[in-house]
């Protein structure tokens, strides 16, 4: 598939399209999506909105999906530090509501993306929802290399769960997704469209992020959870056309301040975006219709992902485990300890700040030392 420059011409060369590519953020659930938005509209890109429109096509790339990454890093680095704390149990109590804090943010996530790609309006931009499908049936039926989903995703939690498993077996054990429930099978899923797959396998995410038996420790959270997302990305980018990762140094640095129209990605996201309303438009004229179908792709390329997608991960996650601990100290009666966090609490800004500034992480990247929001039970 081409991908022609968002210079004013709609998606098959005919008719005028002043629409720009915004990335948006909701307030409501921290989920990031593409959109094209009129010139006129106040919507500027890398702004963050109460409630996305209902009417706007959504698209899901880079870096959509990696947000949540940082609520998984905030809950297995949490479970890290009850570890130190094993004969106090209200420091146990208080690190667990910010286990429960994350976990809430996690069920937002995904709901959302659940809901909007089973109704339409959001999109995986540059995938092959056939092929995507036919990969995870693959990874329930047969499995994958561990070793292997943690090289390409540069992670440790396939290797870190087998090792704790291993008894003297297999040094290369493969992972195999393993359904909540038989209603998420492969058997029951095989038939299914490749989009309603797609949003069962979310709705299956779900239902282990809400399952109790998950939140015992960090081994239990990575195998019913954290495995299942992880395995969910690389899915998804295995069937996804690279130009999508926002891996070119052009597409660096999202802002609302950066011309970003010009970027190879902001290019293939408003060409992609248009394809869809065109295809969407079309199914609805005809009634039907097998949806938009990229062109294939090899699953058995390497996929290279994003440093910063890395960087968020290993470096922002911890950072937010560590301010949400000092923000917790800084409600102390003791003014030493007050003092303390407040420390805490400029250092890691400053570090953040930092990292920004070299291009280590995003400029989009989560700051780590905003107040926390208390969310209802």
């Amino acid at each position: 598939m081409g991908y022609t420059s968002n210079n004013g011409t709609d998606w098959n060369g005919c008719g005028h399209d002043d629409r720009r590519v915004v990335l948006i953020k909701s307030l409501a659930t921290n989920n990031r999506f593409y959109a094209l938005v009129d010139a006129a509209s106040p919507i500027r890109n890398a702004d963050t909105i109460e409630n996305i429109p209902t009417d706007l096509i959504l698209g899901i790339a880079y870096p959509c999906l990696e947000d949540g990454l940082n609520d998984f890093a905030v809950i297995r680095t949490t479970f890290e530090t009850i570890g130190y704390f094993a004969d106090d149990p209200d420091m146990r109590t208080e690190l667990m509501e910010i286990v429960s804090e994350a976990r809430y943010k996690l069920v937002l996530r995904l709901a959302e993306l659940r809901d909007r790609i089973a109704s339409r309006n959001a999109h995986f931009l540059g995938a092959d929802l056939n092929d995507l499908k036919s990969y995870a049936l693959d990874m329930m039926r047969k499995g994958y290399p561990r070793r292997n989903l943690d090289s390409m995703m540069k992670l440790d939690v396939f290797g870190a769960v087998a090792e704790h498993e291993r008894n003297g077996g297999d040094p290369e054990p493969l992972y195999r997704y393993e359904p909540s429930g038989p209603e998420y099978s492969a058997e029951a899923l095989g038939d299914v469209p490749p989009r309603a797959f797609v949003s069962h396998i979310l709705s299956d995410i779900l239902v282990s992020v809400n399952d109790d038996a998950n939140y015992v420790d960090r081994y239990a959270f990575d195998v019913g959870v954290f495995q299942k997302f992880i395995a969910l990305m690389f899915i998804n980018y295995a069937t996804t056309d690279p130009i999508f990762y926002g891996t070119n140094k052009a597409d660096y640095g999202v802002s609302s301040d950066k011309d970003m129209d010009s970027t190879p990605l902001y290019r293939a996201v408003g060409q992609q975006i248009r394809e869809i309303e065109q295809w969407l438009a079309h199914e609805a004229a005809e009634n039907g219709g097998s949806g938009l179908q990229p062109a294939e792709l090899a699953l058995d390329a390497f996929v290279e992902l994003p440093s910063t997608l890395v960087n968020e991960d290993t470096l922002i996650g911890p950072l937010t485990a560590i301010c949400a601990a000092a923000q917790h100290l800084s409600d102390s009666a003791d003014k030493e300890t007050r003092q303390y966090a407040t420390a805490i609490l400029s250092d890691v800004n400053h570090l953040v700040r930092e990292l920004r500034r070299q291009g280590i992480v995003s400029h989009m990247a989560q700051d780590p030392t905003a107040p926390r929001r208390v969310e209802p039970s």
